[in-house]
């Protein structure tokens, strides 16, 4: 007998494990149950923007007299960052001026979806020989991050329905390493300028798998108590610092009943390296989502980030391609947009984020979008339906082919009084609605106090 040839035996050893893949690939795409939702036709767009409260990197200009770039040694850090600072009122008043002048068709204007870092590691500036942190949480910045007028910006953005707070983080980093690595004469005095980069921080991950889950447990919880406190409402949606967290941590996150997450496409873990990391990834991704139906992931599958790169308006038409792509995918458009588009030292670097973001604006809606933010599109991925509070509004929809029931709960009538500055009308009971085929009910404040 003619013995086979070597390539055709490893082959055959191979075929078995490769269909085996295939087979799972398959039945995780097609075991899912459909939406209910076409979004072909619906075409809606999601703004989400990462590090919104950050006091970093750099606090103001003249903090860039005692920056040392090389005693600091963060990592690999696009030099665009060495210039990022806490935003002002202005670049939130000015970034939802843009915002207001786009509409959607039903009306409503597009919406940003700013993601914060709730607190900040403060380095004391006495000068003294121990070198002693302190936590503040938001509104409380470092001394040097005061931002005069800042959070009536963000009030006044809210109530107009144009920014719609969501959870990044709590420092971003590990705030343990950063003590730890700020020891070097230069890093101290740079910590003491409220600079952030310190050594090694590209990596000194927020929730690195070598962080404690209890600690973190800790942290989330006051996360989410600060959070509430400033914004007059729960999170509903999260998006791991650095795209870096692991199942562990979305377990706490469900624990707190954070259901929405962003950016599964860009996770990050340390052990996902070379062709073999990126398979991992893409089959822990499917196997996520095929297995957790208690939870949505939203990718991130169109990229806004015209002031990192030389051509701001290939940049731009790029995006506009995303989004028209993914609605032909059958798929909402979910931007990503950083604040370093939006909030600079550098003025002429947010006028340009803000300059290309209405030409994108200005291209997507000649196509009749509707601007939505994460709650609504896990609703309406889940059931078909959604409703969520947009200032003063509770805006409800049914974006189904066929009549639907939507439930209202009694907190988001409250929520939307207390964004209004109005006392929560005395409604215990939920309120139920009818909405017709592709319907969207906004209730304003005379509807919302109807008992």
């Amino acid at each position: 007998m003619t013995p086979r040839p070597a390539w055709r035996r490893h082959g055959e050893t191979l075929l078995g494990p490769c269909l085996a893949l295939l087979l799972l690939a398959v039945g995780m795409v097609w075991g899912r149950s459909p939406a209910g939702t076409d979004w072909q036709r619906v075409r809606a767009v999601c703004i989400e923007s990462d590090d919104w409260g950050l006091c970093g990197f750099v606090p103001d200009s003249t903090a860039l007299v005692a920056l040392d770039r090389g005693a600091l040694a963060p990592g690999r850090l696009p030099e665009i960052y060495w210039l990022s600072t806490l935003e002002d009122s202005t670049a939130v008043a000015a970034l939802c001026g843009v915002l207001s002048g786009h509409r959607g068709r039903d009306g409503l204007t597009a919406i940003m979806q700013p993601n914060y870092i709730m607190a900040s590691l403060t380095a004391d500036t006495s000068g003294g020989d121990t070198l002693r942190w302190r936590r503040q949480a938001l509104p409380d910045t470092p001394p040097r991050y005061e931002r005069p007028g800042l959070w009536t910006a963000v009030r006044a953005g809210q109530r107009a329905g144009l920014w719609h707070p969501e959870l990044h983080g709590r420092f971003h980093y590990d705030p343990r390493l950063r003590a730890e690595q700020t020891t070097a004469p230069a890093v101290v005095a740079a910590a003491r300028a409220q600079i952030l980069p310190f050594p090694g921080s590209e990596r000194a991950w927020e929730l690195g798998p070598w962080r404690e889950l209890d600690v973190l447990a800790a942290e989330l919880d006051a996360s989410l108590g600060d959070f509430q406190a400033l914004f007059g409402r729960p999170a509903r949606a999260v998006i791991g610092p650095d795209y870096v967290w692991d199942d562990p941590h979305e377990s706490l996150w469900l624990s707190r009943d954070l259901r929405v997450i962003q950016g599964q496409r860009q996770q990050r873990k340390a052990s996902w390296r070379g062709l073999s990391g990126r398979v991992r990834k893409v089959l822990h991704r499917s196997w996520m989502r095929w297995v957790h139906r208690d939870r949505v992931y939203l990718d991130r599958n169109c990229i806004f980030e015209p002031v990192q790169q030389h051509d701001p308006r290939a940049i731009t038409a790029g995006a506009r391609g995303d989004i028209l792509a993914a609605w032909q995918r059958g798929e909402p458009a979910v931007v990503e947009a950083h604040r370093i588009n939006f909030a600079h030292l550098d003025p002429r670097v947010p006028a340009l984020g803000r300059s290309e973001l209405d030409a994108l604006l200005t291209s997507v809606s000649a196509h009749d979008p509707l601007y939505l933010v994460d709650e609504e599109l896990a609703g309406l991925q889940r059931r078909g339906t959604s409703w969520t509070v947009r200032g003063e509004q509770v805006v409800v929809r049914n974006l189904t082919r066929s009549r639907r029931l939507v439930v209202v709960p009694p907190r988001a009538l409250a929520t939307a009084a207390r964004l209004a500055g109005r006392t929560a009308p005395a409604v215990e009971r939920s309120l139920v609605l009818a909405l017709g085929p592709g319907e969207t009910r906004i209730l304003g404040p005379a509807a919302l106090n109807e008992p």
